[in-house]
Parts: C-alpha cells; structure tokens; sequence
C-alpha cells in the first residue's frame, strides 16, 4: 500500500514538473512596434483663475499604420486634483480607454493629422500655475 502511494506521489510530481517545463518552454512572439505618432504640442503651461474652464487644441499625426489611441494626461501644479483634463474630437466626443480616437495611416512624406481638443476645468479652489503633458496610448 505505501509503495502505491509512493509511485502515486512521484508519478504525480513527475507529471507536474513536466508539465511546468512544458509550459515554461513554449515560445512567444512579442510585436515591439516603433511608435509612429506625434503630438505637438506634447505639454502646455496655464495661469488659472478659480471655477474657470479652458480648452487647447493639439494635433496629433501619423505616420503609419492606423492606430486607435486615447491620452493619459499628468498635472504639475499647486494643487493638480482640483484640474480635470479630458480630450474631445471635433465633433465633441470625448475620448478615453473604453472610447478610442481611430487615427487614419499616414506616411513619413503625407502624415494623416487628426485634431483633438483639451478640456481643463479648475475647481473653485485652483488658482495658480500649472503644466498639462500629454501623451499617447494604445493598448
């Protein structure tokens, strides 16, 4: 009976170990594609007043193939969580993760150029400085 259950247990972890070679040892194909997008301008300084909204326009070009984007953006400031930044197209619709912009090919000598335009909202309490970078993502 213990023989049985020794040849049980080693067959068990013979199985296991093989099968996590197995799995260890396939071969993946990572696609590392240059990024071929351009955003100008890629950050912007305002001088807040309180409770105001500003809108900035960015282009962005392509120069390959068709990408869907959305933009993440980073607030430097006194008090960067009293902003909030969102990015419409020229028909007013708003662009986001689950909500992407479709940006048509491009080559190095005819860029596809999209027009996006940048909400800033300051809160009642935002005042001063700030800088707004913007970038590109895709997933």
């Amino acid at each position: 009976m213990k023989v049985k259950r020794a040849f049980l247990i080693l067959l068990l972890l013979t199985s296991t170990a093989l099968a996590s070679e197995y799995i260890f040892s396939m071969k993946v194909n990572v696609k590392i594609s240059e990024s071929k997008i351009d955003i100008s301008p890629k950050s912007f300084n305002l001088n807040l007043q309180s409770g105001t909204e500003y809108v900035r326009e960015i282009t962005i070009k392509n120069y390959g193939e068709s990408r869907e984007i959305y933009f993440e953006s980073f607030i430097e400031g006194e008090t960067p969580e009293m902003m909030d930044v969102e990015f419409h197209d020229t028909f007013g619709n708003t662009i986001y993760s689950s909500n992407k912009l479709t940006i048509p090919a491009g080559s190095s000598d005819s860029p596809a150029e999209v027009k996006v335009n940048v909400h800033i909202s300051a809160d009642e309490s935002a005042n001063g400085s700030y800088t707004i970078y913007i970038q590109a993502k895709e997933t």
